[in-house]
């Protein structure tokens, strides 16, 4: 419901729940997924721009290949500073499962710098979240810091690929193949307070949790 009203009892009013959405969707990144984000150059000074075209037409086959999995819903935007020679990407992608409690979001900002012909300086920052609720409340959230380095403006893309394989992914791969061993271990006691050891049958105390419910519908 909508309201008008200015007592702090009024309820929330259409226009204040339309900004919320907005400011939080251009702090995540979520705005290139909306009809208002337009990624195809507009004006003539981009239209003559080669290394713009470049990269959006790059873009797109990289949104293509790496994101358009079943369920995923992935966009971007381009921009460019006039007369400095920077451009900003700006990729977003989230794939939301209610139905199988989880989700997740990749967001990712590349800036890069024109140098001499055919070069460019780029660096660039991705965000992840992951969040899991079967049973639970599980969450995961990181960010990465990509370092600067100068490419030719035709390996642009096989750098951020790289990137997404050695520099972000493949730390998290690392960490949960050890999840279980060293990780899990030094986050928990090894004689709790009760000087009891805690038996981490998942299997059992799941079933005396559900037997526990059945006693209480008899009763």
């Amino acid at each position: 419901p909508s309201g008008s009203g200015s007592g702090s009892g009024s309820a929330l009013t259409l226009d204040w729940i339309h900004n919320v959405q907005t400011e939080y969707n251009a702090r995540t990144g979520r705005e290139v997924l909306g009809p208002e984000s337009d990624t195809d150059a507009t004006d003539t000074d981009t239209d003559t721009d080669p290394l713009y075209k470049s990269l959006n037409d790059g873009m797109k086959n990289h949104i293509s290949q790496y994101y358009s999995s079943q369920g995923v819903q992935s966009n971007y935007s381009l921009s460019r500073s006039d007369n400095s020679g920077e451009y900003t990407i700006l990729l977003y992608a989230e794939r939301i499962q209610l139905q199988h409690y989880h989700a997740g979001s990749w967001t990712a900002r590349y800036t890069l710098q024109c140098q001499i012909e055919n070069s460019v300086t780029i660096t660039g920052k991705v965000r992840l979240h992951a969040h899991s609720f079967e049973d639970g409340n599980l969450q995961l959230k990181s960010t990465v810091d990509l370092p600067e380095t100068t490419i030719g403006t035709n390996q642009i893309f096989q750098q951020i690929q790289q990137w997404d394989e050695t520099v972000v992914l493949q730390p998290l791969r690392d960490v949960y193949t050890d999840m279980s061993g060293d990780i899990l271990k030094k986050l928990r006691r090894v004689m709790p307070v009760t000087r009891t050891r805690f038996d981490w049958n998942v299997q059992g105390h799941r079933g005396i949790r559900e037997l526990g419910a059945e006693v209480h519908n008899r009763e």
